[in-house]
């Protein structure tokens, strides 16, 4: 089964709520990626964009993330993420 047939099946299965969270997503990083594409045609990119590594895409968006956001997390955030997320008890 292909990726694509995968997707499509698992798309009948879920929730509304879960597919417009998907649809979202997919939309962002096909802007992305054709904004790259364009910026890569231009001159502006030096990475060769022909196949973005999905770690590469995260990269660039948490290095647009000030530091100062970065130091605003929890420390103990992946400890008691379940605490910061939906309120349970801290571990």
């Amino acid at each position: 089964m292909t990726a694509k047939e995968e997707l499509i099946k698992e798309i009948t299965q879920s929730s509304d709520f879960l597919i417009e969270e998907v649809l979202n997503f997919l939309l962002f990083i096909k802007n992305r990626f054709k904004q790259r594409i364009s910026e890569s045609q231009t001159g502006d990119v030096s990475n060769n964009l022909s196949s973005p590594s999905f770690l590469n895409f995260i990269d660039n968006i948490t290095s647009q993330i000030p530091q100062t956001e970065w130091e605003k997390l929890p420390s103990d955030m992946s400890k008691n993420l379940d605490y910061y997320l939906y309120g349970s008890p801290k571990s």
